[in-house]
């Protein structure tokens, strides 16, 4: 057996090694030629609120029409699940992303982002409990179980924000949405719901909420809703010129099926201030914390 590893002379073993080497060469060629490829692509990505498929729906036209409006490739990287989309977002894989505004906060700070555009409009998160129950403040939902999104959904991580010590929060139910939340607090699985303030308001319209009361709102710390941000690698004409196009997309067919999906006719500019702080808000999700 060992013949097979045993070179007769001096000249093969020469010749075989120099194989090898041409070999390994190449191999190691072929994700530099792959990262070439790339040069001049600017990826995008959104929160994974919505399939693979129906990311392509919503925002592959936007990216088209990003590309248009900046002369450089614009491309839809869509992500199946919040852990590869944290994971990723963590090692600064992508150059523009539509998202919320803690993440926004987060990447302001980490990753050299800067915000271009949002969704008009403020966010006011709430908690609802049962009327005439016994809690009457939010502190007494300490250890109680509450209906809510799991984290990192922005309402449950605003309303937890209220128990700042991570010993002493409620325990979360988990629903896969908001309308699952209240059914969860009717059905008595928990104390308290995590809502938005328009679901509420949504729920209240429809008769739904008979019984039921507000607790506790984030009105006084309203947030900026979804927003593009974009990293400042991509040099500033190119930021420029799609902040320009976000800016001015109302009635553009590109942009529309975002907007309808937010049911929004426009973009607004983002400013900075807006996003002070907010990052704190992920600080108990995975690998997140300092």
């Amino acid at each position: 057996m060992l013949k097979t590893f045993y070179c007769a002379s001096r000249n093969r073993c020469r010749k075989g090694v120099a194989r090898a080497g041409f070999f390994l060469g190449a191999c190691l060629m072929i994700p530099v030629m792959a990262l070439a490829a790339e040069d001049g692509v600017i990826t995008m990505t959104t929160a994974p609120t919505q399939s693979v498929a129906d990311t392509h729906k919503l925002y592959g036209p936007i990216a088209e029409y990003l590309s248009a409006a900046s002369g450089k490739q614009v491309k839809l990287v869509p992500v199946r699940n919040f852990l590869e989309y944290t994971s990723k977002m963590r090692k600064d894989e992508f150059d523009i992303i539509f998202d919320g505004p803690h993440f926004v906060s987060w990447r302001m700070q980490h990753t050299n982002h800067v915000p271009m555009a949002r969704l008009p409009g403020e966010l006011v998160f709430m908690a609802a409990v049962k009327d005439g129950g016994a809690i009457k403040q939010i502190d007494q939902l300490i250890g109680k179980k509450i209906c809510a999104v799991n984290s990192p959904n922005l309402a449950t991580l605003m309303v937890l924000d209220a128990f700042p010590n991570p010993v002493r929060q409620p325990v979360i139910v988990a629903q896969n949405s908001f309308k699952a939340a209240m059914q969860c607090l009717k059905e008595g699985k928990g104390m308290a719901a995590i809502l938005p303030i328009k679901f509420w308001k949504k729920f209240e319209k429809k008769g739904e909420t008979r019984g039921y009361r507000l607790l506790y709102s984030t009105r006084q710390q309203p947030l900026p809703p979804r927003t593009f941000s974009i990293s400042m690698r991509i040099d500033a004409e190119t930021r420029e010129k799609i902040t320009k196009a976000l800016l001015e997309s109302e009635g553009k067919p590109g942009a529309l099926p975002v907007l309808n999906r937010f049911r929004s006719k426009n973009f607004v500019a983002a400013r900075e201030s807006e996003y002070h702080d907010l990052s704190r808000l992920l600080l108990s999700v995975w690998g997140f914390h300092e």
